[in-house]
Parts: structure tokens; C-alpha cells; sequence
């Protein structure tokens, strides 16, 4: 049972390949149905991530990582009685994996189960004089991370961990705020993009009204930004925290896999 799910990046998740096995699926049909979800994009971010396997052939091949709400959202519509055994096999699965991993880590959060994790990944290499080199590197960095997630940030520090993650992952600044945003409205219920909005509309109504005529965009974008947003509301913290996470999570997986 418990071969149907699996710990990834510190949460109990099951993938697009175990689902077509379990369900006497095609994969290729199960990733369309992922694919095709009317979920929100909010609700996919979250639950859905694509990652990819070796087949047979030593290809690489798309393959879909999903939490426990992510599974129930795509299998609601696997019919009959075999499909309502396997879907309750994974319930067993998820449950029993998850009190596993919350009695190893009974006093860590989510998030620091996250940097915890990639530093166990980190610590447990042996080293030779080659891989000595790159771990220890990602071991700084993954320690860096694991202190900010408990650390007070400032502007200057979550700027310079948007610059980095932004190296790490070739992504635009805009699409990383939007990503950290995104989740911060889905765990919080804090959307800092409208309240962007709204207060650079009253910045501009009193331009309007002492001036006459509205700033120009780029002035309006100066004055009003979702880091200074986010300062004055008291919510840097929280984004501090999830793009750390995020962070952590990507220099794990650029961990050097070796054998023996």
C-alpha cells in the first residue's frame, strides 16, 4: 500500500505514473486528464508539479507529481467498484505516510520539514574530492535558506533572494513574484497584487486631483510596488518563508546523485 505514495521535497505525494498503474490507465490519458482539470490555477500551482522519469529506453519522459488534494480532484470521476478500492488504498497510503513523517518531525512546519530534508539530502553524501566540492557549496546554501525561514527579513534580503532564485531557475522576476503571490492568496488569503492595485489608484487620484493629470505608469510603479506593499501590510515574512522553500527545493533536487 504504502508503494503508492511517496515523500517529495517534504510533503506525501503520488504521481501521474502510479495512478495510470493502479487504475489500469494509459498515462498518457492520465496526463491529459491532469492537464484538462477545470481546476484554478491557484489550486494546480499547489497540487500538481510536472517532473519527468527514465524509461526503458533511458529517455526522459513527463510525468505528474500530486498531493493528496490534487489526487482527489482528478480520480472524483474514476467510476466503480475497483476504482472506489484503489481510491480507498490511497486514503490508507496517504494517511499512514503522513503520520510517519509527522512523527519523525513533530515540532517542524511544512516548510522547515522542506530545508530540513535537503540538508539531510546534503549531510549523508560521502565525499570524495570531487563531489566534496559541490555539496558543500549546496550545503551553505540550503542553510542559508533553513535560517531565513525563521529569520526577520528586511526588503534589501528578499530582493537579493529573488535575484538568486531567479539565477537558480532562469525564471523572470515578474513570473517569481507572481508565483510566490500566488501562493501566499492560496495559504493566507492575501492577494498583494490587488492591493497594489488599489493603492496606486488612490496615489493617482490625488495626483489627479492637486495636479490635474495622473502620473505616468512608470512613476506610478516607482511610488507604489508589492515589496513596500507587503512591508507596510507585515506580510514580507510570509513571502520570505515560501520563496526560501522554494528555494531550498530547487537546490535539493540540483543535488549530485552517486552510487556506492
Amino acid at each position: 500500500m504504502k508503494d503508492l505514495v511517496f515523500v517529495e521535497q517534504g510533503r506525501v505525494v503520488t504521481d501521474s505514473l502510479i495512478v495510470a498503474s493502479t487504475f489500469g490507465k494509459n498515462h498518457a490519458d492520465v496526463l491529459r486528464d491532469i492537464r484538462n482539470l477545470g481546476c484554478s490555477k491557484e489550486f494546480r500551482l499547489s497540487n500538481f508539479a510536472e517532473s519527468s522519469y527514465t524509461n526503458q529506453q533511458g529517455r526522459q519522459m513527463p510525468k505528474i507529481d500530486m498531493t493528496r488534494d490534487g489526487f482527489t480532484f482528478l480520480v472524483m470521476g474514476y467510476t466503480g467498484k475497483e476504482a472506489d478500492r484503489f481510491k480507498e488504498d490511497y486514503i490508507k497510503a496517504f494517511n499512514l505516510l503522513e503520520q510517519q513523517l509527522r512523527s519523525n518531525y513533530p515540532q517542524m512546519s511544512q516548510l522547515e520539514i522542506v530545508a530540513h530534508l535537503a540538508l539531510q539530502a546534503v549531510q549523508k553524501e560521502k565525499e570524495d574530492a570531487r563531489r566534496d566540492q559541490e555539496i558543500q557549496s549546496l550545503k551553505s546554501g540550503i542553510i542559508t535558506l533553513t535560517e531565513n525561514l525563521t529569520a526577520i527579513p528586511d526588503a534589501a534580503k528578499v530582493v537579493d533572494l529573488v535575484n538568486e532564485y531567479a539565477r537558480w531557475t532562469r525564471i523572470g522576476h515578474n513570473e517569481i513574484y507572481n508565483r510566490v503571490y500566488d501562493i501566499m492568496k492560496d495559504q493566507h488569503g492575501i492577494d498583494v497584487p490587488l492591493k497594489v492595485k488599489n493603492e496606486r489608484e488612490k496615489v493617482n487620484q490625488a495626483q489627479i486631483a492637486a495636479k490635474g493629470k495622473p502620473y505616468a505608469e512608470s512613476t506610478l510603479k516607482s511610488k507604489v510596488n508589492g515589496i513596500d506593499v507587503m512591508v507596510r501590510n507585515g506580510w514580507l515574512e510570509k513571502f520570505s518563508v515560501i520563496l526560501a522553500s522554494l528555494l531550498a527545493q530547487e537546490k535539493a533536487n540540483a543535488l549530485p546523485v552517486f552510487e556506492g
